[in-house]
């Protein structure tokens, strides 16, 4: 299967906005090209193509079970509903259904008749764009619109054309009619399978009326559902700076380095699961009903409150959320410290009790019902980061960059490196591939690979990496152990569980700190390293830890500000990081608990596309990490605690920081690394013995 698209869009212009009103400025709940409320009604066209001309052109020349030569395929009846229907029952219809809390409505129904368009008689068959206007032309043979649940051209016109991007859409019919959607789905053409494109406009009359937007796709091997929606979704939220979601693709431009995996109404071949996530019902206006708020969920006496939350400022406490694809349930958390001109940053959680529990047929993993292979979904909590993307109102509302969502798997982020070798991988699409080794002492939170993204690595050695370079991540070997089980897809694992990983905080694995963003096309670093990236993690006391899953499926969760103890060993990397002033556990801004470590190390995950290093055989693609502790700042080791520092990593405490050692707490740096003291009021409180040997060997400086 291809997981790229083929995708045909040109970004309209920007526009100036004269009022500020509802009516003139531009809203993204309006929707892009279609309104994301109310009913529409797709037709559907089914065709062929014949290579009299070029026989040997023909992908599936003899037709498969579910779509045989010369047939309408045999699932013509599950792409929508025709009608409405208390539970919709065709795959697409109830999926908008579904992701919508029942607030948008897609029907549809097709032609009784396949369309076979013949080379000799239609011209550029192997141009996607060419599709739609030769299956218009073939349909017009047939002299006049018959479907087969025998509707009119008045039943596919339920909204006015012309709508503009983020402007309230007219629900009534144009004059001529125009079909609001034109759909084209091929068995055998060179879109093959998983690929499409759709656009406004129109590919001609058909049967004497022009359409408001067309699409088309290949349905060789099935449904071609993931393209579809996808492709659909563009017409409500915008265009190719949208992809997310595991819907996006190497050449566009987007906040960071990595192909993102992971769910949103953007995803496609690529995605782990199905549904959409919580942005996109935010973005699009789909809220609970009832709801006061725009974000939504329970306290632990049943009352609907504001999940919106900035725990800096006092929101936290207990919350439940109630499952996310049926009640719309969600919690969103701002993270600290950003400046206002970095991209903004948002932790979200939805709580995903899956098909089984649930009954909605798309929230589930992608392929858990077709192999064995993948462990299939499990009742929890799922974690995404949101970058930027915030603006639902004014000039800027369909600007912006792709992945601007990035999944925060529970099975946490490491280094990751290629093993050498190339083995066959059995699940899903069996075939060769590069094995990665992952390893608990390379977990690396802050900016280290996870399983929802495709790794990069300088595959060609010129000392640069581009996201040509990426590796689907097939098979894994964890600490010694193989693991082929398409994680790339989704895997229990990455889901956050009460008897699992149940928290996000200062030291775990995903963290609550914000991630480094570096917004890049192919080869381009576009803002040469610099703002408006995030290219400092700042360290917060913000911590989400899943309390109780309750028998309803309900998840009680609690949001903290000032937990800032570590209590198990963390490895942390990153070109710039930085803890601030907190009070937090015991008073400290950062508490190390006793017998645990902390290491700073540099960073074998890419933090830039070029301007390799390369020290002692290793290759790195990343800065050595500098942690700061800001003034007023403290952070304390209890009892036989370390912090080591490792491969060139500095600990630059500023004037009034402290850095407290219990007595048999230790401080440790290697010969590459440096610990600075920035004025006379920046303290180590350590032993005599450990300051002085570290002096003695010029590790310990002070400015």
């Amino acid at each position: 299967m291809r997981h790229w698209l083929l995708l045909l869009f040109t970004l309209r212009a920007a526009w100036c906005v004269g009022q500020a009103d509802a009516t003139n400025t531009p809203f993204s709940e309006n929707g892009w090209h279609l309104s994301p409320h109310g009913t529409i009604r797709v037709l559907v066209l089914f065709a062929e193509i014949e290579y009299d001309k070029n026989p040997g052109k023909d992908p599936q020349p003899n037709g498969a079970d579910h779509w045989k030569k010369g047939q309408l395929p045999v699932w013509k009846d599950e792409v929508f509903d025709a009608f409405p229907l208390p539970t919709p029952m065709a795959t697409v219809t109830r999926y908008y259904h579904d992701i919508s809390l029942g607030q948008y409505t897609v029907l549809g129904d097709h032609i009784d008749k396949l369309l076979v368009l013949k080379e000799s008689e239609h011209s550029n068959l192997q141009q996607a764009g060419s599709l739609s206007g030769a299956a218009v032309k073939e349909a017009n043979k047939l002299g006049s619109l018959h479907t087969a649940h025998n509707l009119s051209i008045a039943d596919f016109d339920l909204w006015r054309d012309g709508g503009k991007a983020g402007l309230p859409k007219v629900n009534a019919p144009d004059d001529p009619h125009s079909y609001d959607h034109v759909m084209v789905i091929l068995r055998n053409s060179a879109l093959t399978h998983g690929q499409g494109s759709t656009d406004a406009g129109s590919s001609g009359k058909l049967f004497g009326y022009e359409s408001d937007t067309q699409s088309r796709f290949g349905g060789m091997n099935a449904l071609p559902f993931e393209i579809l929606k996808h492709e659909f979704n563009h017409l409500l939220l915008g265009g190719n700076n949208f992809h997310s979601g595991g819907g996006n693709a190497a050449q566009f431009q987007s906040y960071f380095i990595p192909l993102q995996g992971g769910w949103s109404m953007m995803g496609a071949a690529s995605s782990s699961l199905l549904t959409c996530s919580g942005w996109d019902r935010d973005r699009l206006g789909w809220r609970p009903e009832g709801s006061t708020h725009r974000l939504v969920a329970h306290n632990p006496n049943g009352a609907l409150v504001n999940s919106d939350l900035d725990p800096l400022t006092g929101d936290t406490g207990l919350f439940v959320l109630r499952d996310f694809v049926t009640t719309g349930d969600v919690l969103r958390v701002k993270l600290p410290y950003l400046p206002e001109d970095e991209f903004p940053q948002w932790i979200w959680l939805e709580n995903h009790q899956g098909f089984v529990r649930n009954g909605s047929p798309t929230d589930r993993f992608h392929y858990e019902l077709e192999m064995a292979c993948v462990q299939g979904l499990v009742p929890g909590l799922h974690a995404l980061l949101q970058v930027d993307r915030e603006q639902k109102r004014g000039d800027r509302v369909f600007s912006g960059d792709a992945d601007y969502l990035r999944p925060l798997p529970a099975s946490g982020a490491h280094d990751a490196y290629l093993r050498g070798d190339t083995v066959n991988f059995k699940c899903l699409w069996p075939g060769p591939t590069q094995p990665y080794i992952v390893k608990d002492k390379y977990a690396n939170p802050l900016t280290g690979h996870h399983d929802l993204e495709l790794p990069l690595f300088d595959l060609n050695g010129d000392g640069a990496i581009s996201r040509k370079e990426s590796v689907v991540p097939r098979i894994e070997e964890r600490n010694g152990t193989e693991v082929d089980a398409g994680l790339f897809f989704g895997h229990a694992r990455q889901v956050f569980t009460p008897t699992g990983n149940r928290k996000l905080g200062m030291g775990t694995n995903p963290t609550t700190a914000n991630a480094l963003t570096l917004v890049s096309a192919p080869n381009r670093d576009t803002y040469g390293g610099k703002k408006p990236n995030n290219r400092v993690i700042h360290l917060n006391g913000i911590s989400l830890e899943l309390v109780e899953q309750r028998a309803d499926g309900g998840i009680l969760v609690r949001v903290r500000n000032n937990d800032t103890a570590i209590d198990n060993d963390v490895r942390w990397c990153a070109d710039s990081i930085v803890m601030h002033p907190t009070a937090g556990t015991k008073g400290a801004s950062l508490l190390l608990t006793a017998g645990h470590r902390i290491t700073l190390d540099r960073s074998l995950t890419p933090t830039r596309i070029d301007k390799s290093e390369t020290l002692r055989n290793t290759t790195y693609f990343s800065e050595p990490t500098k942690f700061t502790v800001l003034p007023s700042a403290w952070v304390k080791l209890e009892a036989k605690a370390e912090l080591a520092l490792v491969n060139g990593s500095e600990l630059h405490l500023m004037p009034g920081s402290t850095l407290e050692l219990a007595p048999t707490a230790k401080l440790s740096a290697d010969a590459m690394s440096r610990i600075i003291l920035h004025g006379e009021d920046a303290q180590v409180n350590a032993t005599a013995k450990q300051l002085k040997k570290l002096k003695k060997k010029k590790r310990l400086v002070q400015l």
